[in-house]
């Protein structure tokens, strides 16, 4: 669910955004799904492996680099996002940030102009490791 349904929304959609000036994808994935992250056993997040949901993160970001390279001549930027750890049922409430510090990332990304990132992991306006 994490990537199937994200690309299929995606497919649906990209004709519409070929047609806008400035169209933004923003995939929501985490900094689970990052390779460098879960290789690094010295890492904060060492200890957090349900594999299948890092997994499907990290496909979610091999989505987003290939997408970006195959939109590179089209205005089109696509990036993925890390909203960090948030107050979710996923979350729990031991979180740090509340939903709307977490919506912060996703919504940067989607209002970027035409100089902003593009094929990049961003937290917090920070270039992540995939």
């Amino acid at each position: 669910m994490n990537v199937f349904a994200q690309i299929g929304l995606t497919q649906d959609l990209l004709p519409l955004l070929k047609k806008s000036k400035a169209g933004r994808i923003v995939n929501v994935s985490s900094i689970l799904g990052s390779l460098a992250v879960n290789a690094d056993q010295n890492s904060g997040w060492s200890a957090v492996k349900p594999f299948a949901y890092n997994a499907s993160k990290a496909a979610l970001n091999m989505f987003t680099v290939s997408l970006s390279q195959s939109l590179a001549d089209t205005g089109i930027k696509v990036n993925s996002a890390h909203p960090g750890w948030v107050k979710t049922d996923l979350g729990t409430s031991a979180a740090p940030m509340d939903v709307t510090e977490g919506a912060r990332t996703v919504v940067e990304l989607a209002l970027i102009d035409s100089d902003g990132p593009n094929g990049q992991f961003i937290h917090l306006g920070e270039e992540q490791p995939w």
